[in-house]
């Protein structure tokens, strides 16, 4: 123990010394001792990191091809001396499915820039032991790509990757991916998407965009300098469009791959390209897809009629132009008759005038390596028609037009999808669109009607036309619309309100010209239909109507001079099929009661005269004028008086006896009283008048409802982007297709889309401050647009 003690006390008094030695050196020593002992570190740190750049081997990177590799040129001054190279922490291996020949890719020496490799088409490149079959990426350490130091699409073999496999369909990257910048477990599942032929359609949309990031600077910039670059757009054109098949369900990627594809054709584009098909738009976009733009450019260089076909594609795609759910729901149909309605209007087609718009083709990289450049290029010197306003609102009415005679039909199948074949269904469409069968029925009617009219039961017709059962009121309706179409009216009309014919009752056919489709409306029409309704009950008073009965009748219509020719040609259709089928005094009572008494009084003076037409009046005829003055408020006496009127004129009437009349004897070679037919003119044509007047007075209301009807069968406005009008959101779709403009050319786009240019940029900005916080388009000439609202605009 006592050792220990004097130990411990030894220890404390050494310890005690030394801290007393230190505490007595100057300040100024301790600091020069820091500063040395610093310089001697960092001069043993630098010789150190030499010595180990030298020592280790690297790790074997070989390669199997028939052809030696592609590489990015190294810059000056960098050594090829391979014995000395830099820590590797992957194998990379390239091989073709043919040939053994192997060699080494070497790594760029210490102080000299890293190198990268575009991988053909073609080969096989195995990355951190995940295999990536199919080539068409860039491989290497180091690539530059505008302000960044390193392209995103870079696949760096030396970084971080992680062993284990990942889940390829979580968003493990962000919105503007980099490989050099995304983490271990991401660069995994890119290498691992690859390896599955890059077609797993579950996997996260940013590895595809990393792939697509180095096709767009293969296109982009290698092209400009590498003539092999140029040889390779076919294949990656091919593979962009592969990724569109399985990756288009994504709005940004379709958005981007499909404008991506358009700049390429755009560098051959093919003269008159319209004498051929117009291209297939399959997908939407903001901006008339450029084949089409190309074709419809050289047409107006030409002066050549746009064809119904490029018509029909230009109303198809062109964003521009609202379209209603029926031009998709019923797209073949919709084809059709939009075709036969533009050569209708436009016989083969309008002229488009040469604008001043030029055609360019202008591309927005998604990288944001490649955002720095512009990438724009003028075709051919053609102008952009599409710009041009008074064409587009063309092909609007057009659509609007075709959109809104399907519109029943598209209804219908919407409600009946199983039934877009049937009867009822096709009573919905225009009778041009109709099946050939029923087409052919239709045809064969057409022939028999001819210039004048039949008649036939309503179960006639509708059986004829393949009707399976009886029809309900709206089917009627639209075999009546069909039949109209095709220039046939049909009696009753049950399009103006009457009722609709059973199957057992006659309906009366007639020709018809294409302008007179609503000439049954208006109080004189209404006046005279009742008219003959009223004359077609007397004439039959005693039974039969009588040749001289009809032929006065038929006469009178001719005579309204006030009424159209189209007006007289149903009104004796009406008066054919209502001796048939003769109204009863019932169903006129309501129409009649409001008349005034002196209205009254000519219609029965107008119908005394009526029975007297044929030269004689009957008991029947007698009972008939007396309840029609009973109804009418009239005494019965007056018929009397009103029949006697004419005494003179020859007329026999027939007196009230009980039991029975003896009619007057027939005198031989009846002929008509010219006197009396005048009167009878000028009787009825004061009915007709007073009756107009009736009718006149209900015709706001009728208005009304035709109002309140149309309100509601109006399309729906199709809404601009963020609120703008559609001529602003236009000049938006085309303003954002490029990152630059010059102030000449928005110019000459804004004047073709009779715009204000300093107006319709403010106009516009304004709506992005609003929504955005930020403006769309700054500075004066050039014109830059902002490329961060790109992705939040609702186009």
């Amino acid at each position: 123990m006592a050792k220990k003690s004097s130990a411990g006390s030894g220890l404390l008094v050494g310890a005690a010394l030394i801290i007393g030695l230190l505490a007595s050196v100057p300040k100024e020593i301790w600091i020069g001792l820091i500063v040395l002992a610093i310089v001697v570190w960092i001069v043993l740190k630098f010789t150190k990191t030499k010595d180990t750049a030298v020592l280790p081997k690297p790790a074997p990177v070989q390669a199997r091809t028939t052809t030696p590799a592609r590489s990015v040129a190294p810059q000056a001054g960098a050594s090829t001396n391979s014995a000395k190279q830099s820590e590797v922490f992957a194998t990379v291996s390239l091989t073709r499915t043919s040939g053994s020949d192997e060699y080494r890719i070497p790594t760029p020496p210490a102080g000299a820039q890293a190198k990268a490799r575009w991988i053909p088409g073609g080969e096989t490149v195995t990355v951190a032991g995940v295999t990536i079959p199919g080539g068409m990426i860039y491989v290497g350490t180091g690539l530059k790509s505008g302000y960044y130091d390193v392209d995103p699409a870079l696949i760096n073999p030396s970084l971080k990757v992680s062993t284990a496999d990942v889940d390829i369909s979580l968003a493990l990257t962000d919105y503007w991916p980099s490989y050099s910048s995304i983490s271990p477990d991401a660069r995994k599942g890119y290498l691992q998407w690859h390896s599955s032929e890059r077609n797993a359609p579950q996997a996260n949309i940013g590895y595809v965009f990393l792939f697509f990031y180095g096709l767009e600077r293969r296109v982009l910039l290698d092209t400009q300098t590498d003539p092999v670059a140029k040889a390779d757009i076919p294949a990656i054109a091919a593979e962009v469009q592969g990724l569109l098949d399985i990756y288009g369900g994504n709005h940004s990627f379709r958005n981007y791959a499909s404008q991506f594809l358009s700049y390429i054709v755009s560098d051959g584009v093919s003269e008159r390209s319209y004498l051929g098909q117009p291209p297939i738009i399959t997908e939407y976009s903001f901006v008339l897809p450029l084949a089409l733009r190309v074709g419809l450019g050289q047409l107006a260089v030409d002066q050549k009629p746009v064809p119904a076909d490029w018509a029909l594609a230009w109303a198809q795609a062109d964003p521009n132009i609202s379209r209603r759910t029926a031009a998709t729901r019923c797209a073949d149909l919709f084809a059709s008759l939009f075709k036969q309605r533009y050569s209708e209007v436009y016989g083969e087609g309008f002229i488009l005038k040469v604008n001043r718009t030029k055609l360019k083709v202008g591309y927005t990289p998604a990288s944001a390596g490649l955002r720095s450049s512009d990438f724009t290029r003028m075709i051919a010197d053609l102008p952009d028609v599409s710009a041009v306003k008074t064409p587009v609102t063309k092909l609007q009415e057009l659509v609007n037009e075709c959109t809104t005679a399907l519109d029943p039909y598209s209804r219908y199948i919407g409600r009946h999808p199983d039934k877009a074949q049937a009867l009822e269904g096709l009573l919905q469409l225009p009778a041009e669109l109709w099946p050939a069968p029923v087409r052919a029925e239709l045809d064969d009617l057409k022939k028999r009607v001819g210039d004048g009219l039949i008649l036939m039961s309503f179960g006639e017709l509708s059986g004829r036309l393949k009707s399976a059962g009886g029809l309900t009121r709206d089917k009627v309706l639209g075999l009546a619309r069909a039949l109209e179409s095709l220039h046939l009216g049909m009696e009753p009309d049950v399009l103006a309100g009457a009722k609709t014919p059973k199957a057992e009752e006659k309906v009366a056919l007639f020709a018809t010209h294409p302008e007179d489709g609503a000439v049954r409306t208006g109080p004189a029409y209404s006046a005279a239909a009742v008219t003959l309704d009223l004359a077609c009950v007397a004439a039959l008073a005693d039974g039969e109507a009588s040749a001289h009965e009809l032929l006065h009748i038929s006469k009178q219509v001719d005579s309204w001079a006030h009424l159209s020719e189209a007006h007289r040609k149903r009104l004796k259709a009406h008066l054919r099929l209502g001796v048939d089928q003769p109204a009863t005094l019932a169903s006129l009572k309501k129409k009649l009661e409001p008349l005034p008494a002196d209205a009254k009084r000519s219609i029965v003076r107008f119908l005394a005269h009526l029975t007297q037409a044929d030269g004689k009046v009957t008991p029947e005829e007698v009972k008939f004028l007396e309840r029609v003055y009973k109804m009418l408020g009239i005494e019965a006496q007056q018929v009397y008086s009103d029949l006697h009127v004419q005494a003179a004129t020859g007329a026999s009437v027939a007196a009230p006896a009980i039991g029975a009349s003896v009619a007057p004897a027939e005198p031989p070679g009846f002929t008509l009283d010219v006197e009396r037919i005048a009167q009878l003119q000028k009787e009825t044509e004061a009915v007709s008048a007073l009756l107009a007047n009736v009718f006149a007075e209900e015709a706001p209301a009728e208005a009304a409802v035709d109002e309140a009807t149309s309100a509601e069968d109006a399309p729906e406005m199709v809404s601009g982007v963020l609120g703008l009008d559609q001529d602003h959101s236009a000049f938006l779709r085309r303003l954002i297709g490029r990152h630059v403009w010059s102030r000449d050319e928005l110019a000459d786009m804004a004047a073709d889309m009779e715009l204000m240019l300093d107006g319709a940029l403010e106009h516009i900005n304004e709506t992005m401050l609003d929504s955005f916080e930020a403006p769309l388009a700054e500075g004066d000439d050039p014109i830059e647009i902002n490329q961060e609202l790109l992705e939040k605009l609702p186009l």
